[in-house]
């Protein structure tokens, strides 16, 4: 598959299966560029790259020539001085409205720095839509990419179109073993089945705020139903030694439920350095209170759990914009600026 595109240089299609090496080369660039600015480190041994050229060209012999293997999608940029981009993308929807727009999540997009300038990131972006708008059969798609805030492709990515839409923090769990978890009248603790009605009510708030910030990606707010609390509260109900996936609740003097989140905890494959990273998102608090004290209440046990299970930083994700409450009172726990989603239609 070839995308005609703006730049006449640049050939934009799947790639070959002799291609693994070049592939794997420009991987190691991003990675170098990454750690730079302060992210997670990439390997410097030789052999996990030599493992990953062959991954891509063994993935690139499986597509035969199509950039589409399920749902993920991968691009490469070629110009005469061979192949110098690449792009990933992850199609689907989140949520059950159908009225909701799919989304294609804009993975890894990689120009070499020898071609910088030459309008390759722009034909990666527009031949990814165009697939994107075929797997989709001509209903709307949102292209979505996170950019870390030290990254210069900020700029590139609103001249193509791209506005941000959700803002996310970073903290080290060092010194999280502090077992306090409350603030003022708020205490944290782990959700437990008899909360899920609460945190159902509360997703409709946290849908609502998406949507003013302009991230349609997720369902508009709905009612609560009967079906989601019952699947709710059998998620709730697993063993609580099950931390890598938890939701943790902020209550107030009298036990009632104010505010909610998401944890999750993960392992970063190669060719990173083996780590573990947390991913604290999902903010929905009561639009009737302060949501400072409530993030921060839930980021402390939120650290605290993340360090439990070996993850040395915690993202705070989905919040919003800068100086707004619920950023605010993510940085009051000594959270830094860590990146943000960018959107625009396909």
């Amino acid at each position: 598959m070839a995308a005609v595109t703006n730049a006449p240089s640049v050939i934009v299609r799947a790639a070959n299966a002799d291609e693994g090496r070049a592939i794997a080369g420009l991987w190691r660039e991003l990675w170098d560029a990454h750690e730079a600015w302060g992210g997670y480190a990439g390997t410097r041994d030789p052999r996990v790259y030599e493992q990953l050229a062959q991954r891509l060209s063994e993935d690139a012999r499986v597509r035969g020539g199509q950039p589409v293997l399920g749902r993920h999608i991968h691009l490469v940029a070629q110009t005469d001085l061979g192949i110098v981009g690449q792009v990933e993308g992850w199609f689907e929807r989140h949520g059950i409205d159908e009225t909701t727009p799919f989304t294609c999540e804009v993975r890894s997009l990689i120009v070499s720095t020898r071609t910088r300038s030459r309008g390759v990131g722009r034909a990666l972006l527009e031949a990814l839509a165009q697939v994107a708008r075929h797997m989709s059969r001509g209903a709307p798609v949102v292209m979505a990419a996170e950019v870390l805030e030290p990254n210069p492709a900020h700029a590139f990515y609103a001249k193509v179109g791209y506005s941000p839409v959700s803002w996310t923090a970073r903290l080290a769990t060092d010194g999280a073993d502090d077992p306090g978890t409350s603030s003022g009248p708020w205490v944290a603790r782990l959700a437990t089945p008899d909360d899920a009605l609460a945190i159902a009510m509360l997703d409709t708030s946290l849908a609502a705020r998406r949507r003013s910030q302009g991230d349609i990606r997720f369902d508009r707010p709905r009612a609560v139903e009967a079906t989601f609390v019952g699947a709710l509260a059998a998620h709730l109900a697993r063993p609580a030694g099950s931390l890598d996936q938890c939701e943790v609740v902020v209550v107030d003097e009298h036990q009632v439920v104010r505010g909610s989140s998401s944890l999750t905890v993960m392992s970063l494959d190669p060719p990173f350095v083996p780590a573990r990273r947390g991913l604290l998102g999902r903010f929905a608090v009561d639009p009737a209170l302060d949501p400072r004290p409530l993030v921060a209440t839930l980021v402390r046990l939120g650290r605290r759990l993340a360090s439990m299970r070996g993850a040395a930083t915690l993202e705070l994700t989905d919040l919003d914009p800068p100086s707004g409450p619920l950023n605010e009172g993510a940085l009051s726990t000594g959270a830094r600026p860590w990146s943000r989603i960018v959107e625009r239609y396909a």
